[in-house]
């Protein structure tokens, strides 16, 4: 299923409020409610469209997050991508292209666990070649809506 040109509006209200209702939507594509919820299920069932659930982590007490960017060798690219996606610290890992082909996003309780997650959970995974990793020291927008500054 593909979207029409109609769906942009109920996205786009979603992107903002992803808790908009069926008479919010409905006002913003003046489709009636029940054509609203109609759609919205046809693209949820498809794949088209899922509702993701975005909670900060220091929320969850991990204070620390950090971004990886890892050159692994692509005979082990997809074994170490595997490997680190059953980390619970893991939020993201992604293969990518260019000077790095690994990115993963880590949720610490503190930069006590972060260091041990680097030193001994990573450093265990031997085809990792280098590794770049930069702390989050703020994060200005998540899923969907920029964050107060």
């Amino acid at each position: 299923m593909g979207l029409s040109e109609g769906d942009q509006a109920p996205f786009a209200t979603l992107s903002r409020d992803g808790r908009a209702g069926y008479a919010e939507l409905a006002a913003a594509t003046g489709w009636s409610d029940s054509t609203v919820r109609r759609r919205l299920t046809a693209l949820r069932r498809s794949g088209v469209l899922a509702f993701l659930v975005d909670i900060p982590p220091a929320t969850l007490g991990f204070r620390t997050e950090a971004r990886l960017w890892m050159a692994v060798q692509p005979s082990r690219l997809t074994a170490v991508a595997s490997a680190m996606a059953e980390h619970p610290e893991v939020s993201l890992v992604a293969m990518t292209t260019g000077p790095t082909n690994l990115l993963a996003a880590v949720n610490c309780r503190d930069a006590h666990h972060l260091s041990r997650y680097l030193t001994e959970r990573i450093a265990s995974l031997d085809a990792i070649r280098t590794m770049e990793t930069a702390p989050v020291i703020r994060a200005v927008k998540r899923a969907g809506a920029p964050l107060p500054l």
